[in-house]
């Protein structure tokens, strides 16, 4: 492992992993605090306008489910109705956004990563542990490399990109022949960087893994299969018809570990074209 991660920042040398926002660094230290103030908090997030507004429409959207009589206005209200962790949560992805241009490969990448960051959500309903808001941040991170490998050299990672939509079990080796790399390492390195959980960390690296029965973690295990499954969703709608037999085994496997119902599935294919439709 230190060998790949060595391999991983020699790749991406000269592009430097964005840097977390101060909010979030302040937020973090907060809630670890002794003495945890809910108003230091409030007053951290509401510094950043831009970022509070991200996180207070994320958690009035449909993808939160939290069935409020009346919608969130303020940072102050949704530290009431979350909790600390799930808060901070929302915020670290709200930040993510900011992080790289949105446009060209990194636009397509981002969004891919939204729409599987929607059916990890989903899909968290059917998991027991794992919360709606650890589902979605772990969707919209895992390709998190894929992002720093589009900002070495955009056109030679396109063509990767575009083949793990139908080839998820062989594309990082093919990362590997082009870069000396592939994206879930480089990935790792930034959700470490971004101090993001160590089972998340270890769902991001393995998120292409074969078999979920050789992760030996409970809680990796199902981060993985949930990743499996949500991106096969995001495929079949992308390219249809045209996706590849890989795509079928890789989705499969998330199916047989979390035990989900082909109706289950079918539910959160309409959702998810519902919801990119808005």
């Amino acid at each position: 492992m230190k060998n790949k991660l060595h391999n991983a920042l020699e790749a991406i040398r000269g592009f430097k992993i964005p840097e977390i926002p101060h909010e979030v660094i302040l937020l973090e230290a907060e809630i670890k605090a002794k003495f945890c103030d809910s108003q230091s908090i409030a007053t951290i997030i509401e510094r950043n306008t831009t970022l509070s507004g991200r996180v207070i429409k994320l958690i009035n959207s449909p993808i939160m489910k939290l069935q409020l009589k009346t919608p969130v206005i303020s940072i102050r209200d949704s530290v009431q109705l979350l909790g600390l962790d799930n808060l901070y949560n929302l915020v670290v992805v709200s930040a993510l956004k900011d992080l790289f241009p949105l446009k060209g490969l990194h636009e397509e990448i981002m969004n891919n990563s939204l729409d599987v960051a929607y059916c990890m959500a989903e899909i968290s309903d059917h998991v027991h542990g794992i919360s709606r808001d650890e589902a979605y941040m772990l969707g919209l991170f895992h390709n998190s490399g894929a992002l720093m490998l589009a900002s070495v050299n955009e056109k030679k990672y396109s063509k990767l990109f575009y083949s793990s939509q139908s080839l998820p079990l062989s594309v990082l080796q093919k990362e590997e022949v082009v870069f000396d790399t592939n994206h879930a390492i480089v990935g790792v390195l930034v959700t470490k960087k971004w101090h993001l959980p160590i089972d998340m960390i270890n769902a991001v690296m393995l998120h292409h893994t074969q078999s979920c029965e050789s992760i030996k973690k409970d809680q990796v295990r199902l981060m993985v299969a949930m990743l499996k499954i949500s991106n096969s969703i995001v495929s079949e709608i992308l390219l249809g018809s045209y996706r590849g037999g890989e795509m079928d085994l890789y989705e499969k496997d998330g199916i047989d570990e979390l035990m989900l119902k082909q109706e289950d599935i079918k539910d959160i294919r309409a959702g998810l074209m519902s919801y990119t439709l808005k």
